[in-house]
């Protein structure tokens, strides 16, 4: 098991980000008034280079839990750190271990915890890849259970445009979609690209 999501650590990790890699890229943030008041929702970015985890953790003024893929979580040090910070590992090649993790998701979102999902599921540079609804659907078969409400997903656009030392970096936020059954996973999945598309410009 990894270390629990600790919000201090996590709130130090972004402020560190903030003075390094939010200057060193001229970090620029649009639409957080699309940002729901409060939890639970899913954040839904862009995904084209490394630096996007730690873009999109310094764009957003709240802790973030991120679904990311178990390969990462296999060294212990990096398996306590990532616990820490709000990672979630997912087993994407075995159905029934994905499952599995998803119910881990259940807690974190009735808490009004915020997940990041990037929808492409692996790096796409250089333009808007086609969104995986698997997860997405895995995710909106938790609509329901135990109480939790419907889900907002939130699409997130990431540019980067070269400066003089690195590159400036645009995070702008769209307003929330929503699907109200599972069966929606794939028609939600095209409107968050679309979306994705439109804010990456």
């Amino acid at each position: 098991m990894s270390r629990s999501f600790s919000p201090g650590f996590y709130c130090l990790g972004r402020w560190l980000t903030r003075q390094t890699l939010g200057r060193l890229y001229g970090l620029r943030v649009q639409g957080l008034e699309h940002l729901p008041a409060k939890g639970p929702a899913i954040i839904c970015p862009k995904h084209q280079r490394w630096e996007d985890i730690p873009m999109v953790g310094a764009a957003l003024p709240l802790p973030l839990h991120y679904i990311a893929k178990v390969e990462l979580f296999r060294y212990p040090l990096v398996r306590e750190l990532l616990g820490a910070w709000g990672g979630v590992p997912v087993d994407r090649d075995h159905p029934r271990a994905t499952l599995s993790s998803f119910k881990r998701l259940l807690p974190i979102l009735k808490e009004g915890g915020f997940l990041v999902l990037f929808p492409e599921g692996t790096y796409v540079p250089g333009r808007v890849g086609p969104g995986k609804h698997r997860l997405i659907q895995l995710l909106l078969k938790l609509q329901g259970s135990d109480g939790l409400g419907p889900l907002p997903f939130v699409p997130v656009g990431l540019t980067y445009h070269p400066g003089n030392f690195g590159y400036k970096v645009e995070v702008k936020v769209g307003p929330p979609l929503s699907a109200t059954h599972p069966k929606q996973a794939q028609a939600l999945t095209r409107a968050l690209m679309e979306q994705i598309a439109r804010l990456c410009g």
